[in-house]
């Protein structure tokens, strides 16, 4: 029998293993790999290539966003599973937009996370219970003035501040997007605190679905 190859991906290694231990007690799995960002993920799957993917969003260096993305570019048969805490509508369309197989989220049972990786690597598509309900929602109504809130805070930012929230947002680092702005690391670190404050954030995550509800990315 020839067995299903997983690479799993996430910051936290206690959610690494904990994944490594139920997806082991299945004999036609294979933990091929794992990698704590995207980028190393993209490079790790080049050489393992995995038939499936199970993935965090928020990590450093590259974001689960932007490595969807790049391996629906360069390797499109890999199934990717989503397996993230957040659950904002936004962030999963934009996933679902990509071309990710599946989400679940990290409250999800040790059969649910078996059961999602046998779904997509038949091919079929799945996404947990909570999440299909998010995505059964009607679009939110927008009060004018919540409409213009996006807006308004855009507006705070500068026109360089912009073009570091869009980098950003596809998952660059402060290196990466210096390089391409032509500025400083710690440049691009200040502008990127500026936002934060500015935006009232703290998080990567948080950037992200702002980006992309402004239009951004």
């Amino acid at each position: 029998m020839q067995k299903t190859k997983i690479l799993l991906v996430d910051d936290h290694q206690i959610v690494i293993d904990g994944l490594r231990s139920i997806l082991e007690t299945q004999e036609q799995f294979e933990i091929c790999g794992e990698a704590n960002n995207g980028k190393d993920a993209l490079q790790i799957a080049r050489v393992l290539s995995p038939d499936v993917i199970v993935m965090d969003i928020d990590m450093p260096v590259m974001n689960g966003m932007v490595a969807a993305q790049e391996f629906k570019k360069t390797y499109p048969e890999i199934k990717i599973i989503i397996l993230s805490l957040h659950y904002e509508k936004s962030i999963i369309q934009h996933l679902v937009k990509l071309g990710v197989e599946g989400y679940l989220l990290k409250n999800s049972s040790k059969e649910e996370v078996i059961n999602a990786v046998q779904t997509v690597k038949n091919n079929k598509k799945y996404f947990s219970t909570d999440v299909t309900l998010v995505l059964a929602q009607p679009n939110e109504i927008i009060i004018p003035d919540q409409s213009q809130n996006e807006n308004v805070m855009l507006s705070l930012l500068t026109e360089r501040e912009i073009e570091v929230l869009k980098q950003i947002a596809e998952g660059f680092s402060n290196k990466e997007i210096a390089e391409q702005l032509f500025l400083s690391p710690r440049t691009v670190d200040t502008h990127r605190q500026n936002i934060m404050k500015k935006l009232n954030l703290n998080k990567v995550v948080g950037l992200i679905k702002f980006a992309i509800k402004s239009g951004l990315a």
